[in-house]
């Protein structure tokens, strides 16, 4: 008597959808996607409440003063932007020669990688909304130092501050997968000509701003959190848009 013959895998479980793969193979290194910005976060709100310390031993002043100049902080706006950019980077340069050798195509490829970088950055805003709880909770960090609870990233607002950071965390992500878009299709002349390319761009917004006296902060006005936070979003849309432009051609083996 034969052995019956085993029984085949369902359709659908033989189809998985493309998307997902690409989706669960940027997020299989989870130290390199979830581990590294806690302990960024961590590093950022250790120097503070180191920085009060020495404050508070040697400034004169009450702790109540020292808080509120820690209003200033700009360490949330600035100490993972630059991680951001590299893990955006990364996202292209280390996973796309091994998803199109296993057969995704480049539109489902750019497809999943965009939806993986979404969810980094929705995952960065909500860590950013729950350390700001923990901040508030512990009388920022026990001594007064403030890191989310700031002017910058929403002046202590929820909903400001989780706007802010995922517009600073979407920009960053598909800036960076652009910049390496353009890396995988003109190496590193092509970095050089789109990075100058911005600077001139820059150079010029800003003298359109001062040579027609335009009030930036006040058409900023109400909302201003959500129209930073919008016009962020925006820059990384543009960067999808321009890497997906350019990834369609992109060689694969470099």
């Amino acid at each position: 008597m034969t052995a019956p013959a085993p029984a085949l895998p369902s359709r659908d479980a033989r189809r998985a959808h493309p998307l997902v793969k690409v989706v669960r193979l940027h997020f299989v290194d989870t130290s390199r996607m979830f581990g590294v910005p806690l302990i960024i976060f961590g590093g950022a709100i250790a120097v503070g409440v180191v920085i009060m310390l020495i404050l508070r031993a040697f400034v004169p002043g009450t702790e109540e003063d020292l808080s509120e100049g820690f209003r200033h902080n700009q360490a949330a706006l600035w100490c993972f932007a630059g991680y951001f950019v590299n893990l955006g980077v990364m996202a292209y340069a280390r996973t796309m020669p091994y998803a199109i050798g296993m057969g995704s195509t480049r539109r489902h490829y750019w497809n999943g990688t965009a939806i993986a970088l979404c969810a980094e950055a929705l995952f960065l805003a909500l860590t950013m909304v729950v350390l700001l709880a923990v901040e508030r909770a512990t009388g920022h960090w026990f001594v007064g130092a403030r890191t989310f609870d700031v002017y910058v990233v929403g002046d202590g607002d929820y909903g400001d501050l989780f706007l802010m950071g995922f517009g600073i965390a979407f920009a960053s992500l598909f800036v960076g997968a652009g910049f390496a878009s353009v890396y995988l299709r003109w190496n590193q002349k092509g970095v050089i000509a789109v990075f100058a390319g911005i600077v001139a761009a820059l150079l010029a917004l800003l003298a359109a701003v001062l040579g027609f006296g335009l009030d930036v902060p006040g058409a900023l006005g109400p909302f201003a959190f959500w129209k930073v936070a919008a016009g962020l979003v925006g820059l990384g849309v543009l960067a999808a848009a321009g890497s997906w432009l350019v990834l369609r051609r992109a060689p694969i083996g470099r």
